[in-house]
């Protein structure tokens, strides 16, 4: 591909984690905080259907490019660029679904977990940022921290959801507290999965050793 079109995918992709880190920060803190949910209702989804935008300019980008160079097409990179950007646009799905918790009245902002719950926050939040440094770096070695930090967070969410299952832990809105942790897990996961796109083989993407 072109210098100016992997410019332009990038900047594109860096817009939307800045955006997915707008959205995360809203829906969470509609859960942790005392939010008021009419007043950042709006912002959410403007700011949804802002990065599904992108996803669809970095799609035509690519499109635009193939017709382009069909003799001397890059694939693998393709395919690179199209699972992170169906990655990160995915954030901004399980945010909303997040954001929905606090609509049906379920709030974490009371509680012996609610410091448990902003550290968890502000962990998966940093791993966006994180995200966004690794695609303007060339730096595999920060890649593959991102991948592993991210693995780590994802391994502590699943025993909590174990937990829950098992009736292991006391909360005060069991289900609701459940796709809690399954949205977060998914965030992760994708966070992860468009962090194994700037790295891994394109057999490999989506797929890391356990």
């Amino acid at each position: 591909m072109s210098k100016e079109s992997l410019d332009n995918i990038d900047a594109k992709l860096s817009e939307m984690l800045t955006s997915s880190t707008r959205i995360f920060d809203i829906s969470m803190n509609a859960l942790l905080g005392d939010t008021n949910l009419d007043s950042v209702r709006d912002d959410l989804y403007d700011t949804d259907k802002s990065i599904n935008e992108l996803h669809r300019e970095v799609r035509r980008e690519m499109i635009i490019h193939s017709a382009v160079n069909s003799r001397n097409l890059d694939i693998p990179l393709l395919l690179s660029y199209m699972t992170m950007s169906k990655d990160i646009e995915r954030i901004g799905d399980y945010c909303k679904n997040l954001f929905e918790i606090a609509e049906t009245g379920n709030t974490f902002a009371k509680g012996d977990d609610l410091d448990s719950y902003i550290e968890l926050r502000n962990d998966i939040g940093k791993l966006i940022v994180y995200l966004q440094s690794c695609l303007a770096l060339d730096d595999e070695s920060k890649v593959q921290d991102l991948i592993t930090l991210g693995s780590s967070i994802s391994s502590d969410i699943d025993l909590k959801i174990t937990g829950l299952l098992e009736n292991k832990e006391k909360v005060q809105y069991p289900v609701a507290t459940t796709l809690f942790f399954r949205y977060l897990k998914r965030i992760v996961s994708h966070i992860v999965n468009a962090a194994t796109a700037l790295i891994m083989p394109t057999d490999q993407i989506d797929y890391l050793d356990e």
